[in-house]
């Protein structure tokens, strides 16, 4: 059993769900590759059986339903992503708590024993503008490799998060992006098309 404290919060778009996993500061957490039980004050606040998802060089990804039926990912670091964070705020794990959509919101928490006291700092927290920038970057190296159906996920990912494409003009290389997907429109729903200004 571990106790979570919140390192990272990373909130595009707020919801009920991004809430709940808020309330997950300060809690007692058991996690394996088959489960995620959350209890505070010894009352249970989630109790989801994890659904393996992908592995990739640095993470292991799971699913898991709240309460109310909705699906979240559940993301634990593996290897050196494991062991920096280890080194960075002596704990024993680490995992995190995210949407289902890539645009929503991710709470990162470091899970430690109960004893132990945690020196995390500032809560480093990030929203909708860091997640654009990082669309607008991934967006230009996918141009840049040539890796158009990349280009076309972040774009569309960047047309859910805003209004119109005139909210992009505080943002670094994102002229260059606007004018290929005005270049591009064909790939764009209708709805897209209306944001591409």
């Amino acid at each position: 059993m571990f106790k979570s404290s919140i390192f990272q919060k990373n909130i595009a778009v707020s919801s009920p769900e991004s809430e709940i996993a808020l309330s997950f500061e300060n809690c007692q957490i058991d996690i394996s590759d088959r489960h995620l039980k959350i209890s505070k004050n010894g009352n249970s606040l989630l109790n989801t059986e994890l659904t393996f998802q992908e592995k990739d060089f640095s993470t292991i990804t799971y699913l898991g339903k709240f309460g109310t039926g909705v699906s979240f990912r559940v993301i634990r670091p593996t290897d050196l992503s494991l062991a920096n964070l280890k080194s960075r705020f002596q704990c024993e794990s680490a995992f995190s708590i995210a949407s289902v959509s890539p645009s929503g919101y991710a709470i990162h928490f470091i899970l430690t024993s109960e004893g132990q006291n945690p020196n995390i700092g500032n809560v480093v927290e990030k929203g909708k503008k860091e997640q654009i920038q990082r669309l607008i970057d991934g967006s230009t190296m996918a141009l840049q490799a040539n890796l158009h159906s990349n280009f076309i996920d972040f774009t569309k990912r960047i047309l859910g998060l805003i209004s119109t494409t005139n909210e992009l003009s505080e943002y670094n290389q994102a002229d260059e992006i606007i004018a290929v997907m005005k270049g591009n429109r064909h790939i764009y729903t209708e709805r897209e098309n209306q944001k591409i200004k």
